[in-house]
């Protein structure tokens, strides 16, 4: 299991707490969520040790991955989430493909800015997939 801990190039407001509870979770990041997700997703080939490194979220690339991203996720759900911005995230380079754990913030149909966590695999062709999304929940004090 690989824990990365690092400064990441985030900017976090008082108007945004949720920033700041991305950039704790990016912080206290375990790959083996991600090998769990991959391994449910059936995508055991990409689990491989170590090589996560960080990404910069004001790249255009990573803004276009975490607008697909949500993009997807109201595909396949019906949800209407609209894409803010990463505010956050990682990478890894995989057999012909890059992994990106990337953490988002997005509003929900009642205007509700919330976090959420994203798993985008895409390929050296670039095609992408997203293998897993879901909300970053606060830590119960």
């Amino acid at each position: 299991m690989t824990t990365v801990a690092a400064n990441f190039p985030m900017a976090v407001t008082a108007k945004c707490q949720k920033t700041e509870l991305a950039n704790n979770y990016i912080k206290q990041f375990q790959s083996a969520e991600v090998d769990a997700i991959l391994k449910q997703a059936g995508e055991t080939k990409l689990i491989v040790p170590g090589g996560w490194t960080p990404v910069n979220p004001a790249d255009p690339h990573i803004q276009e991955l975490g607008r697909f991203a949500v993009d997807e996720h109201n595909k396949q759900t019906g949800d209407k989430l609209v894409f803010v911005a990463v505010v956050a995230g990682l990478k890894k380079p995989v057999e012909l493909a890059t992994l990106y754990w990337l953490i988002i913030e997005a509003k929900d149909s009642d205007g509700n800015q919330n976090i959420y966590k994203a798993l985008v695999q895409e390929t050296d062709l670039e095609m992408k997939k997203l293998l897993y999304f879901g909300e970053v929940v606060p830590p119960v004090n």
